[in-house]
């Protein structure tokens, strides 16, 4: 197995890095690891989100947090020099990701214990110390390759967290924040001083790596192709039209559209095992126009949401109509914790939208 370690680099090259390797990996080629700290705090929604729903656009510019979309599924994050980010990539086999995860969470979690810390994988993708999640990770498949992400949680910004994310008021805020604290934690809470130096929690993730995969390691660098692809992603993933555009559908949301007669937009959210759910519909005169389902969970394969929503365009707007076709769909995707009755039930929650309410906020943040 190769370890690349980066160490510090901007903030665009440590969300692309692992990108770019899964980009060029090839059948036969050895997995890879890589570590790596941005230079500074960025804000990474998941894939399957709608990015104007998800992030402070306001809060983000005014102090200097870029935004970003990875490939991988889960929810909006804040990402900064207090992680030290891991990426395994491995070429593309049969496991499922859940197998995967199975196989190799156990190596963070070997690490953390090495540094004294009583931590354990949750299913489906959680690593916690008794009921305080220390690490999320998430997984996905990129061309020839899966990839697999997470963190070493050295210290964790909850304020700047509660700020970055658009929330609907300054109660909700105040009740994320005290939730952020009682159920997160990281290095420094559980070690204190004793929290060991990067190099040394480094060392001891990528031998527990090398033990659990059953893998002779050595340090290499990245390639000058996997150097390119990298630099490719890096502009692609912090790009605001791909930031904020999921699909076509993110455009609903934002400036310059206009709903006529007889098209009207819905949206309603579930909370299932898997995450929360999200359900955008667009119906012109009384039948399934668009849809966008989106939500902070993981989805194989990645653009399966899209396949499912356009199974369900064309239908009547009525319940015995999509959900015999939204079951249908759902059956040819992966989605853990989520079914197609959260879904149904994300959409029977669905209240109408009115553009100009929707828009002020975009408006606010960008510009006329």
């Amino acid at each position: 197995m190769r370890h690349v370690d980066l160490g510090t680099v901007s903030r665009p090259v440590s969300q692309a890095v692992y990108h770019g390797v899964a980009h060029m990996m090839a059948a036969g080629d050895e997995p890879t690891l890589i570590t790596v700290s941005p230079d500074g705090p960025y804000v990474c929604v998941g894939y399957h989100q709608v990015a104007a729903r998800e992030v402070n656009r306001e809060y983000c510019a005014a102090h200097d947090i870029p935004v970003a979309r990875r490939m991988v599924g889960g929810g909006a994050v804040l990402l900064d020099h207090d992680q030290v980010f891991w990426h395994l990539i491995l070429p593309r086999g049969t496991e499922t990701v859940q197998s995967v995860y199975d196989r190799c969470l156990g190596a963070p979690v070997a690490a953390y214990r090495r540094m004294g810390i009583a931590a354990e994988h949750r299913p489906v993708n959680d690593i916690v110390v008794g009921a305080q999640k220390i690490g999320g990770t998430g997984a996905v498949t990129l061309e020839g390759a899966l990839a697999i992400v997470g963190s070493l949680m050295f210290d964790f910004d909850v304020d700047t967290m509660t700020r970055v994310l658009a929330l609907p008021s300054e109660k909700f805020r105040d009740k994320m924040l005290h939730s952020l604290r009682d159920y997160m934690t990281t290095m420094r809470a559980q070690l204190g001083d004793a929290v060991p130096s990067r190099s040394r929690a480094v060392g001891l993730l990528v031998e527990a790596f090398g033990e659990h995969l059953g893998e002779a390691v050595h340090s290499a660098p990245l390639t000058p192709s996997e150097e390119a692809a990298t630099r490719h992603y890096a502009e692609l993933l912090f790009d605001p039209a791909f930031v904020y555009a999921y699909g076509s559908s993110e455009g609903w949301v934002q400036a310059g559209v206009k709903i006529r007669e007889g098209v009207r937009l819905y949206e309603g959210v579930a909370k299932a095992p898997g995450g929360l759910v999200r359900v955008i519909v667009r119906e012109r005169d009384g039948l399934v126009d668009d849809v966008l389902l989106a939500g902070d969970f993981l989805v194989e394969p990645r653009d399966g949401l899209a396949w499912v929503a356009r199974e369900l365009v064309g239908s009547p707007m009525s319940p015995a109509a999509y959900l015999p076709r939204l079951e249908r769909a759902w059956a040819s995707v992966h989605v853990p914790g989520v079914t197609a009755a959260d879904v149904g039930r994300a959409w029977a929650n669905a209240v109408a939208i009115d553009p100009t309410e929707v828009l002020e906020p975009h408006r606010a943040a960008t510009g006329p």
